[in-house]
Protein backbone atom coordinates (compact mmCIF):
# COMPACT_ATOMS: atom_id res chain seq x y z
CA UNK A 1 0.00 0.00 0.00
CA UNK A 2 1.41 3.04 -0.90
CA UNK A 3 2.04 5.64 2.37
CA UNK A 4 0.53 9.26 2.98
CA UNK A 5 0.59 11.64 0.52
CA UNK A 6 3.07 14.31 1.82
CA UNK A 7 1.97 17.69 0.94
CA UNK A 8 4.76 20.73 0.93
CA UNK A 9 2.55 23.69 0.36
CA UNK A 10 2.16 27.71 1.69
CA UNK A 11 -0.67 28.76 3.52
CA UNK A 12 -1.83 32.03 2.75
CA UNK A 13 -4.34 34.69 4.10
CA UNK A 14 -6.55 36.25 1.03
CA UNK A 15 -7.64 39.89 1.32
CA UNK A 16 -11.03 39.66 -1.27
CA UNK A 17 -13.91 42.14 -0.92
CA UNK A 18 -11.75 43.61 2.26
CA UNK A 19 -12.43 40.64 4.32
CA UNK A 20 -9.39 38.30 4.79
CA UNK A 21 -9.51 34.86 4.04
CA UNK A 22 -7.74 31.65 4.73
CA UNK A 23 -6.01 30.47 1.45
CA UNK A 24 -2.96 29.21 -0.41
CA UNK A 25 -2.22 25.61 -1.70
CA UNK A 26 -1.73 24.38 1.68
CA UNK A 27 -5.76 25.16 2.74
CA UNK A 28 -7.47 24.01 -0.79
CA UNK A 29 -4.85 20.81 -1.29
CA UNK A 30 -5.26 19.31 2.27
CA UNK A 31 -9.11 19.92 2.57
CA UNK A 32 -9.63 18.39 -0.78
CA UNK A 33 -7.41 15.51 -0.04
CA UNK A 34 -9.23 15.08 3.45
CA UNK A 35 -12.90 15.38 1.36
CA UNK A 36 -11.39 12.75 -1.24
CA UNK A 37 -10.29 10.60 2.09
CA UNK A 38 -7.00 10.37 1.56
CA UNK A 39 -4.19 10.28 4.02
CA UNK A 40 -1.60 12.99 3.69
CA UNK A 41 1.04 14.86 5.82
CA UNK A 42 0.73 18.39 5.16
CA UNK A 43 4.16 20.40 5.60
CA UNK A 44 3.63 24.13 6.15
CA UNK A 45 4.04 27.25 8.12
CA UNK A 46 2.27 27.72 11.39
CA UNK A 47 -0.74 29.74 11.38
CA UNK A 48 -4.20 29.92 11.00
CA UNK A 49 -4.46 27.24 8.26
CA UNK A 50 -2.38 24.79 9.88
CA UNK A 51 -5.16 25.03 13.07
CA UNK A 52 -7.42 24.53 10.34
CA UNK A 53 -5.96 21.36 8.86
CA UNK A 54 -4.93 19.96 11.99
CA UNK A 55 -8.76 19.39 12.83
CA UNK A 56 -9.46 17.38 9.43
CA UNK A 57 -9.81 13.48 9.22
CA UNK A 58 -6.90 11.74 7.58
CA UNK A 59 -4.64 15.20 7.39
CA UNK A 60 -1.83 15.24 9.52
CA UNK A 61 0.36 18.81 9.66
CA UNK A 62 3.61 19.53 10.34
CA UNK A 63 4.77 22.92 10.87
CA UNK A 64 8.28 24.55 9.38
CA UNK A 65 9.62 27.87 10.38
CA UNK A 66 8.19 31.31 8.31
CA UNK A 67 5.12 32.42 8.23
CA UNK A 68 1.91 33.33 6.27
CA UNK A 69 2.45 34.93 2.35
CA UNK A 70 -1.01 37.39 2.05
CA UNK A 71 -2.23 38.03 -1.63
CA UNK A 72 -5.05 40.61 -2.25
CA UNK A 73 -7.23 39.27 -4.61
CA UNK A 74 -9.94 41.07 -7.24
CA UNK A 75 -12.56 38.50 -8.45
CA UNK A 76 -14.39 39.50 -11.48
CA UNK A 77 -16.67 37.08 -13.56
CA UNK A 78 -14.34 33.60 -13.51
CA UNK A 79 -11.09 35.76 -13.50
CA UNK A 80 -8.89 37.34 -10.44
CA UNK A 81 -5.93 39.83 -10.41
CA UNK A 82 -3.47 39.66 -7.51
CA UNK A 83 -2.16 41.56 -5.97
CA UNK A 84 1.18 40.50 -3.49
CA UNK A 85 1.17 41.86 0.28
CA UNK A 86 4.19 40.27 1.57
CA UNK A 87 6.09 37.09 0.95
CA UNK A 88 6.86 34.26 3.28
CA UNK A 89 9.54 31.54 1.93
CA UNK A 90 9.44 28.43 4.25
CA UNK A 91 12.13 27.00 6.22
CA UNK A 92 12.14 23.73 4.74
CA UNK A 93 14.97 22.53 6.47
CA UNK A 94 13.70 18.65 7.88
CA UNK A 95 11.51 18.57 5.28
CA UNK A 96 13.72 15.84 4.02
CA UNK A 97 13.36 13.98 7.24
CA UNK A 98 9.82 13.81 7.82
CA UNK A 99 8.46 13.34 3.92
CA UNK A 100 10.91 10.57 3.47
CA UNK A 101 10.12 9.17 0.11
CA UNK A 102 6.99 10.79 -0.47
CA UNK A 103 5.02 10.61 -2.91
CA UNK A 104 5.07 14.29 -2.46
CA UNK A 105 2.44 16.97 -4.04
CA UNK A 106 4.58 20.82 -3.91
CA UNK A 107 2.84 23.73 -4.08
CA UNK A 108 3.97 27.43 -3.63
CA UNK A 109 2.54 30.29 -4.41
CA UNK A 110 5.19 33.11 -4.78
CA UNK A 111 8.92 31.71 -4.77
CA UNK A 112 8.38 30.17 -1.30
CA UNK A 113 9.92 26.90 -1.70
CA UNK A 114 13.28 26.95 -3.51
CA UNK A 115 13.47 24.83 -6.71
CA UNK A 116 16.53 22.45 -5.01
CA UNK A 117 14.07 21.19 -2.78
CA UNK A 118 11.91 19.69 -5.77
CA UNK A 119 14.85 18.14 -7.13
CA UNK A 120 15.52 16.63 -3.52
CA UNK A 121 12.21 15.28 -3.28
CA UNK A 122 12.39 14.01 -6.76
CA UNK A 123 15.97 11.93 -5.98
CA UNK A 124 13.72 10.25 -3.46
CA UNK A 125 10.25 9.41 -4.69
CA UNK A 126 7.68 10.56 -6.80
CA UNK A 127 6.91 14.07 -7.33
CA UNK A 128 3.29 15.98 -8.84
CA UNK A 129 4.79 20.15 -8.81
CA UNK A 130 2.03 22.70 -9.11
CA UNK A 131 4.35 25.32 -10.87
CA UNK A 132 2.45 28.66 -9.58
CA UNK A 133 4.34 29.45 -7.00
CA UNK A 134 7.89 29.14 -9.41
CA UNK A 135 7.08 31.05 -12.23
CA UNK A 136 5.27 34.15 -11.31
CA UNK A 137 6.79 37.74 -10.95
CA UNK A 138 5.47 41.39 -9.96
CA UNK A 139 4.40 43.82 -13.26
CA UNK A 140 5.48 46.94 -12.92
CA UNK A 141 1.61 48.07 -12.13
CA UNK A 142 2.06 46.16 -8.97
CA UNK A 143 -0.22 42.75 -10.36
CA UNK A 144 1.30 39.01 -9.80
CA UNK A 145 2.10 37.94 -13.67
CA UNK A 146 3.46 34.68 -15.25
CA UNK A 147 6.88 34.64 -16.92
CA UNK A 148 6.95 32.48 -19.89
CA UNK A 149 10.64 32.59 -19.24
CA UNK A 150 10.92 31.47 -15.87
CA UNK A 151 8.32 28.26 -16.56
CA UNK A 152 10.57 27.55 -19.37
CA UNK A 153 14.13 28.23 -17.08
CA UNK A 154 11.56 25.45 -14.82
CA UNK A 155 10.99 22.89 -17.38
CA UNK A 156 14.50 23.10 -18.73
CA UNK A 157 16.00 22.31 -15.19
CA UNK A 158 13.42 19.59 -14.28
CA UNK A 159 13.80 17.55 -17.27
CA UNK A 160 14.78 13.99 -16.99
CA UNK A 161 13.97 14.07 -13.34
CA UNK A 162 11.06 12.49 -13.09
CA UNK A 163 8.83 15.00 -11.38
CA UNK A 164 4.97 15.96 -12.85
CA UNK A 165 4.83 19.22 -13.65
CA UNK A 166 1.04 20.76 -13.55
CA UNK A 167 0.29 23.95 -14.67
CA UNK A 168 -2.67 26.24 -15.71
CA UNK A 169 -2.92 27.13 -19.71
CA UNK A 170 -1.60 30.66 -18.82
CA UNK A 171 1.65 29.52 -17.22
CA UNK A 172 2.96 27.87 -19.83
CA UNK A 173 4.45 29.47 -22.55
CA UNK A 174 2.68 30.35 -25.86
CA UNK A 175 4.44 27.36 -27.62
CA UNK A 176 3.23 24.69 -25.27
CA UNK A 177 -0.21 25.58 -25.29
CA UNK A 178 -2.72 23.14 -26.22
CA UNK A 179 -1.53 19.90 -28.31
CA UNK A 180 1.86 21.82 -28.10
CA UNK A 181 2.39 20.41 -24.82
CA UNK A 182 3.11 17.08 -26.73
CA UNK A 183 6.47 18.62 -28.48
CA UNK A 184 7.23 20.24 -25.05
CA UNK A 185 7.03 17.32 -23.53
CA UNK A 186 9.39 15.80 -25.61
CA UNK A 187 11.85 18.49 -25.96
CA UNK A 188 12.38 18.82 -21.99
CA UNK A 189 11.76 15.28 -21.27
CA UNK A 190 9.00 16.23 -18.51
CA UNK A 191 5.63 14.52 -18.11
CA UNK A 192 3.18 17.44 -17.97
CA UNK A 193 -0.80 18.26 -17.26
CA UNK A 194 -2.09 21.47 -18.58
CA UNK A 195 -5.42 22.29 -17.53
CA UNK A 196 -7.67 25.63 -18.51
CA UNK A 197 -10.72 25.84 -16.59
CA UNK A 198 -13.70 25.08 -18.10
CA UNK A 199 -11.94 24.22 -21.42
CA UNK A 200 -10.44 20.91 -22.24
CA UNK A 201 -6.91 19.78 -20.49
CA UNK A 202 -3.97 17.98 -21.60
CA UNK A 203 -1.61 15.15 -20.11
CA UNK A 204 1.34 14.23 -21.31
CA UNK A 205 3.01 10.94 -19.69
CA UNK A 206 5.52 8.90 -20.61
CA UNK A 207 4.54 9.58 -24.29
CA UNK A 208 1.23 8.99 -24.25
CA UNK A 209 -1.09 11.98 -24.82
CA UNK A 210 -4.46 12.42 -23.77
CA UNK A 211 -7.57 15.57 -23.90
CA UNK A 212 -10.05 15.59 -21.55
CA UNK A 213 -13.03 18.02 -21.79
CA UNK A 214 -14.41 19.32 -18.23
CA UNK A 215 -18.18 18.94 -16.83
CA UNK A 216 -19.39 23.01 -18.34
CA UNK A 217 -21.95 24.68 -17.13
CA UNK A 218 -20.74 25.50 -13.30
CA UNK A 219 -20.66 28.77 -12.52
CA UNK A 220 -18.93 30.22 -8.94
CA UNK A 221 -15.63 31.76 -7.25
CA UNK A 222 -12.61 30.94 -9.47
CA UNK A 223 -10.13 30.34 -6.41
CA UNK A 224 -8.93 27.46 -5.26
CA UNK A 225 -9.61 25.14 -8.29
CA UNK A 226 -6.53 24.62 -9.76
CA UNK A 227 -5.09 23.17 -6.21
CA UNK A 228 -8.06 21.39 -5.82
CA UNK A 229 -7.33 19.54 -9.57
CA UNK A 230 -3.56 18.98 -7.83
CA UNK A 231 -4.77 17.77 -5.15
CA UNK A 232 -7.43 14.95 -6.58
CA UNK A 233 -5.08 14.32 -9.12
CA UNK A 234 -1.89 13.07 -6.72
CA UNK A 235 -4.74 11.18 -5.14
CA UNK A 236 -5.81 9.22 -7.90
CA UNK A 237 -2.65 8.90 -9.43
CA UNK A 238 -0.54 8.01 -5.87
CA UNK A 239 -2.82 6.64 -3.16
CA UNK A 240 -5.83 4.89 -5.63
CA UNK A 241 -2.81 4.27 -8.36
CA UNK A 242 -5.13 4.72 -11.27
CA UNK A 243 -3.82 5.22 -15.11
CA UNK A 244 -3.55 9.22 -15.57
CA UNK A 245 -6.39 9.63 -18.13
CA UNK A 246 -8.71 8.15 -15.49
CA UNK A 247 -7.30 9.98 -12.70
CA UNK A 248 -7.33 13.67 -14.47
CA UNK A 249 -10.58 13.11 -15.43
CA UNK A 250 -11.34 12.58 -11.47
CA UNK A 251 -9.22 15.59 -11.07
CA UNK A 252 -11.81 17.46 -13.29
CA UNK A 253 -14.63 16.28 -11.49
CA UNK A 254 -13.13 17.92 -8.68
CA UNK A 255 -11.92 21.18 -9.41
CA UNK A 256 -15.28 21.45 -11.35
CA UNK A 257 -17.28 20.68 -7.95
CA UNK A 258 -15.74 22.84 -6.03
CA UNK A 259 -16.92 25.71 -8.00
CA UNK A 260 -20.79 25.35 -6.39
CA UNK A 261 -18.97 26.38 -2.95
CA UNK A 262 -20.97 24.32 -0.87
CA UNK A 263 -19.51 22.78 2.54
CA UNK A 264 -18.81 20.29 1.64
CA UNK A 265 -17.00 21.27 -1.49
CA UNK A 266 -17.64 17.48 -2.67
CA UNK A 267 -18.10 13.73 -1.80
CA UNK A 268 -16.10 11.19 -3.30
CA UNK A 269 -19.34 9.93 -4.59
CA UNK A 270 -20.02 12.93 -6.76
CA UNK A 271 -16.35 13.16 -7.77
CA UNK A 272 -16.52 9.51 -9.51
CA UNK A 273 -20.22 10.35 -10.75
CA UNK A 274 -18.62 13.65 -12.27
CA UNK A 275 -16.12 11.99 -13.61
CA UNK A 276 -18.22 9.50 -15.29
CA UNK A 277 -19.01 12.74 -17.93
CA UNK A 278 -15.74 14.14 -18.40
CA UNK A 279 -14.82 12.66 -22.19
CA UNK A 280 -11.08 12.23 -22.34
CA UNK A 281 -9.25 11.21 -25.85
CA UNK A 282 -6.18 9.53 -26.37
CA UNK A 283 -4.28 11.86 -29.03
CA UNK A 284 -1.41 9.01 -29.18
Amino acid sequence: MPGPIVVVATSTRDVIGGRERLGGPAFFIGTALHLLGADAVVITPEGAVAERLRRLHGISVEATGGDETIFSIDVRGDGRTLRLIRAAPMDIRGIGRIGGNGPYVISGTMGEIPIEFVEEAAARGRVLLDVQGFVREISDGGEVVNSAALMRGLMERLGGSGVLVRGEKYEFPPECRGEGIIPCSERYGLDLVMTDAENPFYTVIGGAAYRGHPLRGLQGEPIGLGDVFTAALGHYLYSVELPIEEAAALASAAATLKLRERHPWFTPAEVEDVAHKVAVERLR
